[in-house]
């Protein structure tokens, strides 16, 4: 029997499925047939592939497509950013591939698309979900400047650092991922960061709580941890399915680290959930946006 959030059901994940099916507007929620996406849906947020289909980058672990991207379609913004702002989300979450190609790494499409849509939905919330950019300082200032427009800056860890080598291809590093999220912080110290672990890969537990630490010494907010189920023959494979109590295990130990807002679980990925971060903004709203 297949998940009850599988099946997107309720009015809210109605409405968004026409919307998307009469704007043709596609969501990683369904090219990636997430069991939570109905979950989601009701809570009115959903996920974006941004920049194409293509990555310029080879992960062992990942199902995206490995390709020639194709040129990026600068005008077709607006008519995204109103087909976007027409499913009335209260928080959209984006992802994007990796686009060596492009000098900016995509930042300035994006920047651009998100200015759109806060101009067509200004109460909505937005997180992306961002490559490294080249470990490009620029990039990442460029894609920040404006500091009311992103509400949420993730970006990935993915595996502890001993298996970064072996797992994720070699022009990421362990490293520039800390260094993305620390450097987020430097250039708006309001907006959330957030990254994600990924379990199955041959970590040990120590491994773990370190990645904890490292992401913690960079003041990283939020973490999520999902456990790695290959995809294909071509990926790498399981070592380890971790149980329900191994991830309530790990959720307490990150949230007693400090992180703000912990999600662990065995069908956890990086949205899961995300909108209920919708109450950490709007909470601390004052703090971050200077309000009295």
């Amino acid at each position: 029997m297949k998940s009850q959030f599988f099946f997107a059901n309720g009015p809210n994940a109605a409405r968004i499925r026409k919307i998307c099916r009469d704007h043709n507007v596609t969501t990683v929620c369904q090219d990636a047939r997430c069991p939570n996406r109905g979950l989601c849906w009701e809570n009115l947020s959903a996920t974006f592939l941004l920049l194409g289909p293509f990555c310029t980058r080879s992960c062992r672990f990942c199902y995206v497509q490995k390709g020639k991207p194709a040129p990026v379609n600068y005008e077709s913004i607006d008519n995204f950013a109103l087909s976007l702002a027409k499913l009335k989300l209260k928080y959209y979450t984006f992802t994007m591939v990796t686009r060596d190609d492009l000098p900016d790494h995509g930042v300035k499409y994006m920047y651009s698309l998100f200015s759109k849509l806060k101009e067509y939905n200004p109460d909505c919330y937005i997180e992306v979900l961002i490559s490294d950019l080249g470990g490009n300082y620029t990039n990442l200032k460029y894609l920040l400047s404006d500091q009311s427009l992103i509400n949420v800056l993730a970006h990935n860890i993915e595996t502890v650092r001993r298996l970064t080598p072996f797992i994720r291809d070699k022009r990421f590093s362990y490293d520039s991922s800390l260094q993305v999220l620390l450097r987020a912080k430097e250039i708006n110290g309001n907006i959330i960061t957030k990254s994600s672990i990924i379990l199955g890969f041959g970590e040990i537990e120590e491994e773990i709580y370190q990645t904890m630490d490292d992401l913690r010494k960079v003041n990283c907010d939020v973490l999520t941890i999902g456990q790695y189920y290959r995809p294909s023959a071509k990926n790498i494979p399981v070592h380890k399915i971790y149980t329900d109590q191994e991830f309530k295990k790990f959720e307490e130990v990150a949230l007693n680290k400090g992180f703000i807002f912990v999600k662990a679980g065995k069908n956890v990925r990086t949205s899961y959930m995300a909108y209920e971060l919708i109450k950490i903004i709007e909470s601390k709203k004052g703090e971050f946006y200077g309000e009295n």
